[in-house]
């Protein structure tokens, strides 16, 4: 019940975007709801009936080839996002402020797909051929389908409303991929730190003990020389990462770092302590 609960707060915040920005603006930023703006605006199809049909035949596909939950999961995604952009008033909340509207616009579309995307879901769309199209093409990726799928349609959206939406679009969906991340996988992107260092004890020692950081040491042997090297790794959050490249340079200036994002951390209760 309650992953159902996410997938109707965040398909009405999709649908908001459309009907009160995206749509009102011509701004088309990819998806079956972009795809439904530019038929809209060259055959008044509603945008409703326009994702309801589009999306048919590839749940028919779909039925064939993806797990059960999956499927049943995303056709309420898409049946609760063919309702919204049926009901949802189309107005604009600043008609005077182009730019406003485009930034709250990205906003709500963000928050929206991110709450989707947080628990594995989807709305169908443009996600769910690229879902479909990964068994035919198993060496390309997911997100390089979707962002032809979704290129094309932001490439047919120049034709009908101009180059200059179709910037606007881009800088759109920048903007909505930065907020759906942000949602889906957690605001806080740590620090991974690997270092090999002759002087890895002592610089392991001041980690833990000065800086409260709990570090984890791995054995580890050169793949040239095959000896022993002493290795640690430690996860800091950004705010910390020029003091862990402090400690380590004081200690060893020769030292080997290798340092990564950390996008998701569990367990002992190590999210919370890390901020």
């Amino acid at each position: 019940m309650k992953n159902y609960f996410k997938i109707i707060l965040g398909t009405f915040c999709m649908a908001a975007a459309t009907n009160t920005v995206f749509q009102p603006f011509g701004i088309v930023t990819g998806g079956f709801s972009g795809l439904g703006i530019i038929l809209w605006s060259i055959f008044r199809i509603p945008l409703w009936a326009a994702n309801t049909i589009l999306n048919v035949p590839f749940f028919i596909a779909a039925y064939r080839q993806k797990n059960r939950k999956f499927f049943w999961n995303t056709l309420f995604g898409a049946v609760m996002l063919s309702f919204f952009l049926g009901v949802l008033p189309k107005f604009s909340f600043f008609p005077r402020d182009f730019y406003v509207n485009l930034i709250l616009g990205s906003l709500l579309m963000g928050t929206g797909i991110g709450i989707i995307l947080r628990d594995g879901n989807s709305t169908g769309g443009t996600d769910l051929i690229a879902f479909l199209m990964k068994k035919r093409f198993p060496t390309v990726s997911i997100a390089v389908l979707l962002g032809i799928f979704d290129g094309g349609i932001v490439f047919l959206g120049t034709f009908v409303f101009g180059i200059e939406n179709a910037c606007y679009a881009l800088l759109c969906i920048y903007g909505i991929t930065k907020v759906a991340d942000t949602i889906a996988e957690g605001p806080g992107v740590s620090r991974l730190f690997l270092v090999i260092s002759s002087r890895g004890e002592e610089i392991a020692e001041m980690v833990l003990h000065d800086k409260k950081r709990g570090v984890t040491k791995i054995v580890a042997y050169g793949g040239y020389t095959g000896r022993q090297i002493p290795m640690f790794l430690c996860v800091v959050s950004k705010k910390e990462t020029p003091v862990m490249k402090e400690i380590v340079k004081e200690k060893d200036p020769h030292a080997f770092v290798v340092i990564t994002d950390a996008r998701e951390i569990l367990g002992e209760g190590f999210v919370k302590n890390i901020q």
